[in-house]
């Protein structure tokens, strides 16, 4: 039997689902949130970006990022056709992985050859982070980056 507390709260929860609910894409992204996380992933941080590290140089094509976290670095390359993108990547150490590339809108998994190559050929540009399950070691994720 609900208390006194109880009962108010319980009619007030039914008050504001009624007059003011939480939005389907909330609840969605709330939900697909859950499965983006990995407790015993190492964070990987940005430690340089081509676009803040060469401001005003002029050069390649390609946006170029490195994520280190202890041991494990991942470096990008970033170029841009027809408004989609295309990833090129390297684990270092090198080693084979898979590497899920998480966006809002959804995820893309990829293998990384045993040099630690990965391609993601098309890719639409948005907040991104790079997620790597070595086939021997502890997985890195990058800290989430808008490309």
């Amino acid at each position: 039997m609900a208390t006194g507390d109880e009962s108010m709260f319980e009619e007030l929860g039914e008050v504001l689902r009624r007059v003011d609910p939480v939005p389907p894409a909330v609840v969605a992204a709330a939900r697909e949130s859950f499965g983006w996380r990995d407790l015993d992933a190492a964070l990987a941080r940005l430690t340089a970006d081509s676009l803040r590290d060469l401001a005003g140089v002029r050069g390649g094509s390609g946006r170029l990022l490195t994520f280190a976290a202890g041991a494990v670095t991942i470096e990008v390359e970033i170029t841009s056709a027809a408004g989609r993108l295309r990833v090129l990547g390297q684990l270092i150490p090198p080693q084979p992985a898979r590497v899920r590339v998480d966006q809002p809108g959804g995820s893309v998994e990829v293998a990384a050859d045993r040099l630690g190559r990965f391609a993601v050929p098309d890719l639409p540009a948005g907040t991104t982070r790079f997620h790597c399950i070595p086939a021997d070691g502890e997985p890195v994720c990058t800290e989430w980056t808008l490309l």
